[in-house]
């Protein structure tokens, strides 16, 4: 893939340019799950463990203005910190499951997120890959696919995501008195 973040409309200030951690809180649906995606929460992706647990419980509450209130399609929901490495050439460190897409200029695939467990972990990790995505200084076409480590196929030289752990979180409700 080329690094071309002029040909697209890029807030070229907000793009990530050498491989950094990032954070991202997934709220995962528990009831409805195969009819909502695998996030209902906000797609902010945070640089420090900090500022996304600071912003989690302000996250729950915007989960919870966007479908109604406190209900229990949110107050069942998962919440999960997860962290990648994220940037140009990034190391894979967990599986041999990968997303790939279409280079933009040349239509070869590249393998752009990866080092999955399994094909059902890009579900929990999806939302942050798409999240990501904008911050990216490359060519990509818009259609993810899977990949497998060792497709002749496909090129694995230039990942610019790679999951590294998630854990539990529990956000509180922010109760406003009127």
């Amino acid at each position: 893939m080329h690094e071309d973040a002029f040909r697209r409309e890029v807030d070229t200030s907000r793009l990530i340019v050498r491989p950094t951690q990032a954070y991202f809180l997934l709220a995962r649906p528990t009831q409805n799950a195969d009819k909502l995606p695998s996030s209902i929460g906000e797609s902010d992706v945070f640089f420090s463990e900090e500022q996304a647990l600071d912003a989690l419980d302000l996250h729950f509450a915007w989960c919870a203005a966007d479908a109604g209130g406190y209900n229990q399609l949110v107050t069942s929901a998962q919440w999960y910190l997860q962290t990648a490495m994220v940037g140009p050439r990034i190391t894979p460190s967990l599986g041999e499951v990968y997303l790939a897409c279409a280079d933009a200029q040349s239509g070869e695939p590249w393998a752009a997120a990866g080092g999955f467990l399994t094909e059902g972990e890009l579900i929990h990790w999806s939302a942050f890959v798409h999240a990501v995505r904008s911050r990216i200084p490359l060519t990509l076409g818009e259609t993810l696919q899977l990949a497998y480590r060792g497709d002749a196929d496909v090129h694995f030289h230039q990942l610019w995501f790679a999951p590294m752990k998630s854990v539990r979180v529990y956000p509180k409700k922010i109760v406003v008195e009127d």
